[in-house]
C-alpha cells in the first residue's frame, strides 16, 4: 500500500536543509528553527505510527516545542559583535560563507521562518514570546552519544518552556524508566570554567558522589560543559560509572535550547528523534552557546523559541525540582516522606545569589562550598561572621518562645559589601548585599561545608553536610529526620543527629505525656519499611531505642510482611513484579494456590512451606492455633471480608479471634489500629526470624536471632530451611549463598553449644533433649539430625548425651570387654558391672561434678563480658538427671538396666545375627534338599521376626516424636501447658519403639503421620531397602523351594544363596558403631554412586566396541537373545584382560562357515578373514582408551571421595553413630527371633491403649518436657552464654589483624592529606607575600578559615601594642616620670578603631536609604507566596524614564485576588483591552464607587493604557500580584516604642545613646520580624487603622487582669493620640507590581516614661506568629521597608541605632 506524502515546495526552509553544509558539521543554523506543520503521518515530517516505538509516540503526542512566528528584525548594533555569524543557504560551494542575513528579535536568522510568516517592518517593533511564538510537536528528542566519550548513550529532549510538569514527570517516571529518587541535589554555581584547590574538587566530587549513591538522589544542573556542571559530569566521570552499586547515578542537565552549541545534531526532521544522534564537543566555543556535559544521564533542553538568551531553564527547572519534591519516597505507605531538596552552592555570581536566595525564601535548605569562591566564598563569610541571636517572643496562646534572628555587625556587613564590589562590580551593589543578608535569615537552612587545615577535609564530610542540611531543615520534626535518614539508608546519620543526648527519647516522652497515640504508630510503622527494605542497622537501631516488638508484630504487620503490601505501587505492581521473581513468593504461591487461597499469602501458607523445609516431625504453629489457621486475611490487610463476600469456608468468630475484639464491633467497622492489650506473638523476635531467613536476608535475620530466644535450636532452624531452600533452586548463585548462610548458621549453633557446654556439661545436655515449645516442640537433637548437620552431632555435647543414652543406667566406666563377658556369662552381671547412681561411685562422681561446676564457674567468672551477670547454679530435676537415680537397685533393677541398655540390645542383636548368618549358611551348604528340615523351619521363622520387626519400624516411624504434633494441639485445647511426666498419668513414654503411643481418637487424625509419609521416611533409609531386598528375596526362594520340581530346587538353591550374600552385606551396618569402620561404610556408598555415573560413561564404549567387533567378526547374525548377550560379552571381558583371541584366530576345521552347521551348535562359526586384522587393532585401542584412560579416572574419582569422606571421617562416623544408637535405644529388649514375644506384648499393650487411653509413664532420655520456672531458668542461662560470645566474637573482630591495618591506613592517608594541606597554604601564603588575606581577590587567593584568621590578627595587633606599651613605660620609668597617661599609640589605635567602627555604620545607613530607594523589595526575583519570578529589572533602568526596549514583565493575580473579595477590585484591568480600560477606575482621585483613595502620597502618577504606573518605577511584574487594588493601596503602620531599661529600671546606654525597643511581630508568610501594621479598610481612616492593627497583632488580649483593662485603655488611647508621623509614602514591599504598590502612613507612639507600656502583655494575634519587643539596631533584618521607618524613629529620638 502506497504512503500518501505531502511534498514540500522549494521555497520551504526544509527543503534546503540537506544542501546546508557548515565548515564543521553538515547542516547550518537553519535546521534548528522552522515552522513545523506536520501533525499526522499524512503531513510533511511525519511517519506511521505502526512503526514507532512507545517512547517515540509518547514523545510526539504530548512533548512540544516553540518556534518563532513573526519576524522582527532586530538592530544590527544590539550586541552584534558577540553573537555567532549566521550564514544564509547560497546556490555558493558547500563552505563557502556567504553574506550576513539579517536576525529576527527571537536571534534566529530569517531563513529559519519561512516565507509564508508575516515581518515587521522596523527594528523597533515589539516582539513578545507570548504573543510571537507558538508550540508545536518537538523535533529534538531521542538518545545522544557523546563522539570520544564511550559508547554510553543518553536520553534528551527538547521541550517548550510551558510544558506542564505532569508530562514531565510521566516523561522522566514512565516513558524514561526513571525510579523515584529519595533525595534531589540541585546543584548551582558558576556557568564559567573556574579552578578549585585539587584537594577540594577531589573530595567535592567523591562526597557528591557518595551521597548519590548512599540516598537514590537525583542531581540536576544546568547540564552544559562548563563551569560547576562540568565538574558534576567529572565526578560522575570519575566516581560515579566506575562504582560497584548497581543503582546507576541519575545526574539530568536542565539547559536552554537556544543556547546549546550543535544543537543541529539533536534535530530530526522527521520529529521521530534519534536513536542515536551522534553529538561531537569542539575545540572552540562559540559565544552565547554552550556544549553539553557528556558525563550526564538526561538532558532536557528548555526552548521558549529564541536563541543566545541565557536564564530561559530557570523558572521552569524551579517548577520541575518543585514537582519532583511533590513526590513520596518508597520507604513505604505510612513511613514515606516527600523528596527533600537540597540546593548545593559552588562558586557563582550574582545569579546563584539568586538562586540561593530563593531557595531558602522556599524553606529549601543550602549548603555552600566554602573555598570554590566568588558567591559560595561571600555566603560563607557571612554565615561565619554573623550571629544567631534567640529572641523570647510570645506566641497566641501567650507562651514563650525562642526564635533565632541572625544579627550582622556593622564591620561584616562593610566587609561583605567589600567582597561583593570586589567580585561582581559596583552594579546592583545594593541588591546583591541585601540578598546575602537575607539568603542568611534563616540559619537552620544554611550549613557550609568548610574544607581546610582546621576543618575536618574528608571525603565523607561533604555528603554529611548535605544531609545535616535537610536534617536540620526539619529539626522540630524528629519522625520525618528518621524516615529522611531511612530513605538514604544512612545510620551514621541517624546516629549522629537524631539518636543523639537522649534526644528522641525525650522527644517520644514528651509528646506521650500530651497523650498522641501517632508515636509508636509512626515508630512502628518506620520499622515496618526499615524490614522490608532490609535496613539492617535501623532495625537494629530502633530495637535499641524503644521499639517494643510485641507491641509492634501483630498478625497484619506479619502478613504486610509476607505479601509486601506497604510497597505495592497502585499505578504499576512494580514491586510486586519483583517479588514474584523471588524464590520465596514462588514457593508460597505454589502452596497459596494449593490450599486454595485467591488473593494473599496466609500464615498457614507460611506453616506449611516451614515443615516441607525442615521435616515433616516439625509441625509449626501457624498450623495448630486456630486464631491463626482461620484468620481472614483480606479482611486484615484490605479491609474487606471474604466472609461477606461469599466466600465459603470462613467459621463465624474467626474474626473476633483474629483481631481481639468483640465480634458485632468486627461486623459493623473495619480494623483501623495495630494495637492489641495481649500480644498477637509471645516470641516476635521468632516470627521475624524466620521470615528473615525465608528471605535470605543474612544479616537482619542475625540481628533478630540475637535478640530471640533458644539461640541453638534457632540457628538450627535456620540452617536445615536455608539447606532445604539450596535444594530447590536452579539458581547455581543463589544456592551458593543459601549454602554459605546456611554453614553460618551452623557454626553459631555449634559454636554456642560448645560454649555452654564449656560452662557447664549437664544444662548443656538438657538444651539438646529439652523440648522445644516454640520450634514445633522438638529438640535440638532432632533439629540438627533431620537438617542432616553432621557437624552439630559430632560436637562433644552430642556424643557425651549418645554415650549416655548408649550405655542407658550402665556407668561409662564399664570397658568392653566386661560388657562382652557379661552378655555370655549372665551372672557375672553383679560383681561386674558398674551402674550409674551406685553408691561408691555416685559420691566421687559428684566430687568430680563439683569440682567441674566450680571451674567452669570461675572460667564464667573470668570473662569480661559476663561480669555483670550472676551465675546460677544449677540444681537438676530428677527426670533429667542421668546420674541421680537411687544408689541402692535391687537385684531385678539390676538385671532390667542391663538387658534394656542400648549397648547390650545391640550385643544381642550381634550375636543373634551371626547365628542366624551361621544357620542359613549351614542349611544352604548341609540341609537343602526337597525334605524340610527343622533347621529351615527355625530360619523361617527367624526371617519372619525380622519381617515384624521392619514392619513395626515402618508403622512406628518416629513414634518417639509422635508426641510433638499431640502436645501442640493438646496446649491449645488446654489451659495448661506444662506437664510433669512423671508426675501425671497422661505423660506419653519416650523410651522408644518398643513403647508406642496411642493417641485419643479425637486427636489421631491430626496428630499421626499417614502411612505415606511414614512409608518415605522408612524408605530413605538404604539399610531399610536392604532389609525388604532380603525379605523380597528370601520369600521368593522359599516359594521355589516348595514347588517340589528339580529344577524349581535349583532355582531356589540359587536364589537363596543370592540372598545369603544380602544378609551378609547388612551386617556391614554393624559396623557403623566402629570409628573407623563406619566412615569405610560412607566411602562404599558414595563410591557406588561415582560408580554408578562412570558406568553410564564407560557404557558408551562397551556397547559401540561390542557392536562394532561382532558385527566384522560374525556378519549378518540372526536377531535373538544370544546375539546381545554373545555381543556384551565381548566388549564387558575385554577389560578385565579376557581378549578372545582364540575366537578371533580360529580356523576351519576347528570352526564352520555353514549356517547348518554352527546354527546347530556342532562347530562354533569362524570368524570372517578381515575381522583377524581389523579387530585386534579396534580392540588394541578400546582397551587403550577403557583400561587406561577410564580406569584411571574412576580410580580418581573414588580417590577424591576417600579424601572427602576421610578429612570429615570425625563426622561421619558420628552421624552415623547416632543413628546406629537412635535404632537399638527404640529396638524391643529381645533379639530375633525371640522379638516375636517383644511384638506381642506390644500388640495387646496397643489394644489396652485403644481401649482406655492408657499412657505410658516412662521419661525418655531424648525429649524431655521441664517446669516453666527450669524452663525459663534454662532459656536465659543459654542467652546469657550466647550474647557473652558473641560480644567477644565482635571484640575479637575489631581487634584482628586486617581491621587494624585498615584503621592505621587510614590514619596515615588523614596525614599525608593534613601534611599536602599544609603544604599548599605554605606556598601559597609564600605567593602572597605579606598582604592581608582578606584583601586578596576571593577567586585567586585561598582564604583561611574565618575564626583562625581573626585570632592570628589580633594575636599580631597585640603584640605590636604590647611592644609598643613596654617601649613606652620604659622610656617612662628613664625619666622618671610618674603620671598615668595613656600610650601614644594605643590611643591612635582606638581612634582608629572608632573612626573605622563609625565609618562602617555610616555605610550601614547609607545601605539602608539606598536600598529603599532602588526599590529593592519590589524587584526580588521570587514573588512572594507563587513560584512566579519577575522579569529581571537591573538598578539602572528601575524608572520609567530610562528606556528598556526588552523589558518584558511578567503577568500575575493571585487566584484570591481574582476571586474578588472584598477588599480587592471587582474589575480586572490587565486582562482587559487597552481600549477597553478607559474609565473603568478613577485613578490619580477618591473612588466613590468602591469607596477607596486611589490618590498618592507622592503625588500624581501615570496612567498608561488604562494601568497606573508604580511611580517608584518598574517591578518585573505587572497585575495586581497579591494586593486588592490598581494603583495605591493604603495601609498605616505603628511604631510603639519605649526605652530599654536593666533590672533596676535605669535606661540601658550605648555608644553614649539610649538604646530603643520597639514592638514586633514575627509573620508567619515570610519568617521575618515586621512592625504591627496592616491595610486600611474600605472608607477606614489611616488612624483606625494604626490602632486596629496595632491591637489585633501585637496585643492579642491586653491584659490578664479585667479590673486594669480600663486604665491601660484609656493610657494607650491618650499615647495613640500623642502619635508622631515618622514617614508617609510608598512603601518598598515585595508585593508591589507596575501597576498596584503599597503607600504606608507611620507613626510613632513612644512611651518616654514606660509606665503606660509596662503592663502591656505582648500577644501574638491570629494572624502573625508570635510578638515580642526588639532591640533597635542597624544589624536588624525586617519585613519590607520598616528597617528604614525604625531608623528613622531612632534618628528622631536620638537613639542607638
Amino acid at each position: 500500500m502506497d504512503k500518501k506524502v505531502t511534498k514540500v515546495s522549494p521555497a520551504d526552509p526544509m527543503d534546503t536543509i540537506e544542501n546546508m553544509e557548515s565548515p564543521s558539521h553538515g547542516k547550518s543554523l537553519i535546521s534548528l528553527h522552522y515552522n513545523e506543520e506536520a501533525v499526522d503521518a499524512e503531513n510533511v515530517g511525519a511517519a506511521p505510527v505502526e512503526t514507532m516505538t512507545y517512547q517515540q509516540r509518547w514523545i510526539r503526542d504530548n512533548i512540544k516545542m516553540r518556534v518563532c512566528t513573526k519576524f522582527v528584525e532586530k538592530p544590527t548594533n544590539v550586541n552584534s559583535d558577540l553573537l555567532p555569524p549566521v550564514r544564509v543557504p547560497g546556490k555558493g560551494l558547500p563552505g563557502i560563507q556567504s553574506e550576513a542575513e539579517p536576525i529576527c528579535r527571537c536571534g534566529y536568522p530569517r531563513s529559519t521562518h519561512g516565507q509564508s510568516l508575516s515581518s515587521g517592518t522596523s527594528g523597533m517593533e515589539d516582539w513578545k514570546v507570548d504573543t510571537h511564538t507558538k508550540a508545536t510537536r518537538t523535533n529534538a528528542f531521542g538518545t545522544v552519544e557523546f563522539l570520544g566519550f564511550g559508547e554510553n548513550e543518553r536520553n534528551y529532549v527538547r521541550v517548550d518552556v510551558d510544558t506542564k510538569m505532569k508530562d514531565m514527570m510521566e516523561l522522566m517516571m514512565d516513558v524514561w524508566g526513571l525510579e523515584k529518587p529519595n533525595l534531589l541535589i540541585s546543584v548551582t554555581g558558576g556557568a564559567k570554567n573556574f579552578t578549585m584547590k585539587q584537594k577540594l574538587k577531589e573530595e567535592f566530587r567523591r562526597g557528591l558522589m557518595k551521597v548519590a549513591r548512599s540516598t537514590g538522589a537525583w542531581i540536576i544542573t544546568g547540564g552544559t560543559n562548563a563551569g560547576v556542571m562540568k565538574h558534576v559530569g567529572e565526578a560522575v566521570r570519575d566516581y560515579g560509572l566506575v562504582s560497584a552499586s548497581t543503582n546507576p547515578i541519575i545526574v539530568i542537565g536542565v539547559a536552554t535550547w537556544g543556547c546549546i552549541q550543535n544543537k543541529e545534531d539533536l534535530t530530526d526532521s522527521e520529529c521521530r528523534g534519534k536513536w542515536p544522534a551522534s553529538y561531537r564537543l569542539g575545540k572552540k566555543q562559540r559565544p552565547k552557546e554552550s556544549f553539553l556535559d557528556p558525563n550526564h544521564t538526561h538532558f532536557v533542553l528548555v526552548d521558549n523559541g529564541t536563541q543566545h538568551q541565557f536564564g530561559v531553564e530557570i523558572p521552569f527547572r524551579a517548577w520541575m525540582e518543585n514537582s519532583i519534591a511533590n513526590m513520596k519516597t518508597n520507604t513505604g505507605k505510612n513511613a514515606s516522606v516527600y523528596v527533600p531538596v537540597v540546593l548545593l552552592v559552588l562558586e557563582g555570581g550574582p545569579g546563584t545569589l539568586e538562586t540561593a536566595h530563593q531557595a531558602v525564601a522556599n524553606n529549601t535548605p543550602i549548603v555552600i562550598v566554602q573555598g570554590s569562591g566568588r558567591a559560595a566564598d561571600i555566603l560563607a563569610y557571612a554565615y561565619q561572621n554573623s550571629i544567631g541571636e534567640e529572641i523570647g517572643a510570645t506566641d497566641q496562646e501567650g507562651k514563650t518562645k525562642k526564635i533565632t534572628q541572625t544579627i550582622f555587625d556593622a564591620s561584616v556587613e562593610a566587609e561583605i559589601r567589600n567582597q561583593v564590589e570586589e567580585n561582581f562590580g559596583k552594579k546592583n551593589l545594593v541588591r546583591h548585599c541585601e540578598m546575602v543578608k537575607e539568603t542568611l535569615k534563616n540559619r537552620d537552612l544554611v550549613t557550609v561545608f568548610e574544607f581546610s587545615i582546621g576543618g575536618r577535609g574528608s571525603s565523607k564530610d561533604i555528603d554529611r553536610a548535605i544531609l545535616q542540611a535537610l536534617l536540620r531543615a526539619n529539626k522540630d520534626q524528629i519522625f520525618d529526620q528518621l524516615k529522611l535518614a531511612l530513605a538514604w539508608n544512612r545510620i551514621d546519620i541517624a546516629k549522629s543527629e537524631i539518636f543523639t543526648d537522649d534526644r528522641f527519647i525525650q522527644y517520644k516522652e514528651g509528646v506521650n505525656r500530651h497523650r498522641n497515640k501517632d508515636v509508636p504508630s509512626m515508630l512502628f510503622e518506620i520499622m515496618q519499611s526499615a524490614l522490608i527494605l532490609n535496613r539492617v542497622t535501623f532495625v537494629e537501631l530502633l530495637m535499641d531505642n524503644g521499639v517494643n516488638l510485641k507491641d509492634f508484630l501483630t498478625k497484619k504487620r506479619l502478613l504486610k510482611l509476607y505479601n509486601h503490601r506497604d510497597l505495592y505501587d497502585s499505578s504499576s505492581n512494580m514491586m510486586q513484579e519483583i517479588n514474584k521473581n523471588t524464590q520465596l513468593y514462588q514457593l508460597l504461591d505454589k502452596i497459596r494456590r494449593k490450599n486454595g487461597n485467591e488473593k494473599y499469602i496466609s500464615l498457614v501458607d507460611v506453616g506449611c512451606l516451614i515443615q516441607d523445609l525442615i521435616g515433616d516431625f516439625y509441625t509449626p504453629w501457624y498450623l495448630l492455633d486456630p486464631k491463626v489457621r482461620d484468620l481472614d486475611v483480606e479482611y486484615l490487610l484490605d479491609g474487606v471480608s471474604a466472609k461477606c463476600m461469599g466466600m465459603p469456608g470462613i467459621k463465624k468468630g474467626i474474626l473476633s479471634m483474629a483481631t481481639g475484639q468483640k465480634q458485632e464491633t468486627v461486623e459493623n467497622e473495619l480494623l483501623t489500629s495495630d494495637e492489641y492489650q495481649v500480644p498477637d506473638f509471645d516470641n516476635p523476635f521468632q516470627e521475624l526470624f524466620l521470615w528473615a531467613v525465608l528471605l535470605n536476608r543474612q544479616e537482619m535475620a542475625k540481628i533478630l536471632w540475637k535478640g530471640g530466644k533458644d539461640a541453638t535450636a534457632a540457628a538450627l532452624v535456620a540452617s536445615g530451611m536455608l539447606n532445604s531452600l539450596s535444594r530447590q533452586t536452579d539458581d547455581t548463585e543463589l544456592a551458593k549463598k543459601l549454602k554459605e548462610n546456611s554453614q553460618e548458621f551452623s557454626n553459631l549453633a555449634i559454636a554456642v553449644l560448645n560454649e555452654c557446654y564449656d560452662v557447664e556439661e549437664k544444662k548443656a545436655q538438657n538444651l539438646l533433649i529439652r523440648e522445644l515449645e516454640h520450634w514445633g516442640a522438638a529438640t535440638c537433637v532432632l533439629l540438627a539430625v533431620e537438617s542432616n548437620n553432621k557437624k552439630f552431632i559430632s560436637q562433644t555435647a552430642c556424643q557425651t548425651l549418645l554415650n549416655n543414652v548408649w550405655m542407658g543406667h550402665l556407668s561409662l566406666d564399664n570397658q568392653l570387654l566386661q560388657l562382652l563377658l557379661c552378655v555370655f556369662i549372665p551372672p557375672l552381671i553383679f560383681p561386674v558391672i558398674k551402674f550409674k547412681g551406685d553408691s561408691d561411685q555416685d559420691g566421687i562422681e559428684n566430687l568430680q561434678e563439683k569440682g567441674v561446676l566450680r571451674d567452669k564457674k570461675r572460667k564464667l567468672e573470668k570473662q569480661k563480658t559476663l561480669s555483670s551477670i550472676p551465675v546460677k547454679e544449677e540444681k537438676e530435676d530428677p527426670q533429667v538427671d542421668y546420674e541421680s537415680k537411687p544408689s541402692n537397685l535391687s537385684f531385678w533393677k539390676k538385671l532390667y538396666y542391663f538387658y534394656t541398655a542400648p549397648v547390650i540390645i545391640f550385643a544381642h542383636n550381634v550375636l543373634s545375627y551371626v547365628i542366624f548368618l551361621g544357620l542359613y549358611s549351614y542349611i544352604l551348604l548341609v540341609k537343602f534338599n526337597k525334605d524340610v528340615s527343622n533347621e529351615e523351619i527355625i530360619l523361617i521363622i527367624w526371617v519372619f521376626s525380622i519381617f515384624a520387626e521392619e514392619v513395626r519400624q515402618l508403622l512406628s516411624q518416629y513414634s518417639i516424636y509422635e508426641r510433638i504434633t499431640i502436645y501442640r494441639t493438646s496446649t491449645n485445647q488446654n489451659a495448661s501447658h506444662i506437664i510433669n511426666p512423671s508426675a501425671s498419668n497422661n505423660t506419653q513414654s519416650f523410651r522408644g519403639k518398643n513403647h508406642s503411643f496411642h493417641p485419643p481418637q479425637k486427636m489421631q487424625s491430626s496428630s499421626t503421620k499417614n502411612f505415606n509419609t511414614k512409608l518415605h521416611s522408612y524408605i530413605t533409609d538404604p539399610w531399610n531397602i536392604v532389609d525388604v531386598a532380603t525379605i523380597f528375596i528370601f520369600v521368593m526362594g522359599i516359594v521355589l523351594r516348595f514347588l517340589r520340581f528339580d529344577s524349581t530346587l535349583e532355582a531356589a538353591r540359587c536364589v537363596m544363596a543370592l540372598n545369603l550374600v544380602i544378609f551378609f552385606f547388612r551386617i556391614l551396618h554393624i559396623f557403623s558403631v566402629h570409628k573407623q569402620l563406619g566412615p569405610k561404610l560412607v566411602m562404599i556408598g558414595r563410591m557406588l554412586k561415582d560408580l554408578l555415573y562412570f558406568i553410564i560413561i564407560l557404557m558408551v564404549f562397551v556397547v559401540s566396541y561390542s557392536i562394532a567387533a561382532y558385527s566384522v567378526m560374525y556378519p549378518n547374525s540372526e536377531l535373538s537373545i544370544v546375539l546381545v548377550y554373545n555381543v556384551m560379552r565381548l566388549g564387558y571381558w575385554n577389560l578385565y584382560g579376557e581378549l578372545f583371541l582364540e575366537d578371533i584366530e580360529r580356523e576351519e576345521p576347528d570352526c564352520s562357515f555353514d549356517d547348518s552347521v554352527y546354527s546347530n551348535g556342532s562347530l562354533p562359526r569362524c570368524p570372517s578373514a578381515v575381522s583377524r586384522y581389523a579387530v585386534p587393532i579396534l580392540m588394541g585401542f578400546y582397551v587403550l582408551f577403557c583400561n587406561i584412560l577410564l580406569l584411571n579416572l574412576l580410580i580418581a574419582m573414588f580417590s577424591n571421595t576417600y579424601q572427602i569422606v576421610q578429612e570429615n571421617t570425625d563426622q561421619y562416623w558420628c552421624f552415623q553413630r547416632y543413628r546406629l544408637i537412635y535404632e537399638y535405644y527404640t529396638r524391643p529388649t529381645l533379639a530375633p527371633p525371640l522379638i516375636l514375644i517383644s511384638h506381642m506384648a506390644l500388640f495387646i499393650r496397643w489394644i489396652f491403649g485403644k481401649c482406655s487411653f492408657c499412657l505410658s509413664s516412662q521419661p525418655s532420655d531424648l525429649i524431655k518436657r521441664f517446669s516453666s520456672d527450669k524452663a525459663r531458668e534454662l532459656v536465659q542461662w543459654e542467652n546469657m552464654i550466647a550474647d557473652a560470645f558473641m560480644n567477644r566474637l565482635e571484640l575479637e573482630e575489631k581487634k584482628n589483624i586486617e581491621n587494624r591495618v585498615i584503621n592505621t591506613q587510614e590514619s596515615i592517608h588523614e596525614l599525608f592529606f593534613k601534611l599536602d594541606e599544609l603544604q599548599d597554604l605554605q606556598a601559597t601564603s609564600g605567593s602572597s607575600g605579606q598582604a592581608p588575606i582578606s584583601k586578596a581577590p576571593v577567586n585567586q587567593v585561598v582564604r583561611m578559615p574565618p575564626q583562625m584568621d581573626k585570632r592570628l590578627l589580633a594575636l599580631e595587633e597585640q603584640m605590636q601594642q604590647s611592644t609598643v606599651a613596654l617601649n613606652w613605660i620604659m622610656k617612662i620609668l628613664q625619666e622618671q616620670e610618674k603620671n598615668t597617661r595613656v600610650a601614644p599609640m594605643l590611643e591612635d589605635k582606638r581612634e582608629n578603631e572608632k573612626q573605622k567602627k563609625e565609618k562602617d555604620k555610616a555605610l550601614v545607613k547609607n545601605t539602608v536609604e539606598e536600598r529603599k530607594r532602588l526599590n529593592y523589595k519590589a524587584r526580588l526575583p521570587c514573588y512572594p507566596q507563587s513560584l512566579i519570578n519577575r522579569f529581571p529589572v537591573p538598578d539602572h533602568k528601575v524608572s520609567w524614564e530610562i528606556p528598556f526596549p526588552e523589558y518584558d514583565p511578567v503577568i500575575y493575580e493571585a487566584p484570591e485576588v481574582k476571586e474578588h473579595p472584598y477588599w480587592a477590585d471587582t474589575i480586572d484591568l490587565i486582562f482587559m483591552k487597552p481600549e477597553e480600560r478607559i474609565g473603568k477606575i478613577k485613578f490619580n482621585e477618591y473612588d466613590d464607587l468602591n469607596k477607596v483613595n486611589r490618590k498618592s502620597y507622592v503625588g500624581t502618577y501615570q496612567v498608561q493604557d488604562g494601568l497606573p504606573l508604580n511611580p517608584t518605577g518598574r517591578t518585573g511584574l505587572i497585575g495586581r500580584g497579591l494586593l486588592g487594588r490598581y494603583g495605591p493601596n493604603h495601609c498605616g503602620d505603628p511604631i510603639v516604642t519605649r526605652w530599654k531599661r536593666d533590672d533596676i529600671g535605669k535606661v540601658v546606654m550605648k555608644e553614649g545613646k539610649k538604646v530603643l525597643e520597639f514592638v514586633a511581630i514575627f509573620r508567619k508568610d515570610n519568617k521575618l520580624w515586621s512592625i504591627p501594621g496592616g491595610m486600611c479598610e474600605p472608607g477606614q481612616k489611616v488612624s483606625q487603622c494604626l490602632k486596629a492593627e496595632f491591637t489585633e497583632e501585637a496585643l492579642g488580649s491586653l491584659v490578664e487582669d479585667s479590673n486594669m483593662e480600663e486604665k491601660i485603655k484609656s493610657d494607650l488611647k491618650i499615647m495613640m493620640e500623642e502619635g508622631e508621623e515618622i514617614y508617609k509614602g510608598i512603601c518598598d514591599d515585595p508585593r508591589n507590581t507596575d501597576n498596584s504598590w503599597l503607600e504606608t502612613v507611620v507613626f510613632n507612639y513612644h512611651d518616654d516614661t514606660g509606665k503606660v507600656l509596662h503592663p502591656f502583655l505582648l500577644r501574638a494575634g491570629e494572624t502573625v506568629e508570635a510578638a515580642s519587643w526588639l532591640e533597635v539596631s542597624s544589624s536588624l533584618m525586617l519585613h519590607s521597608s520598616h528597617l528604614y521607618y525604625v531608623q528613622l524613629v531612632a534618628e528622631k529620638l536620638n537613639a542607638f541605632f
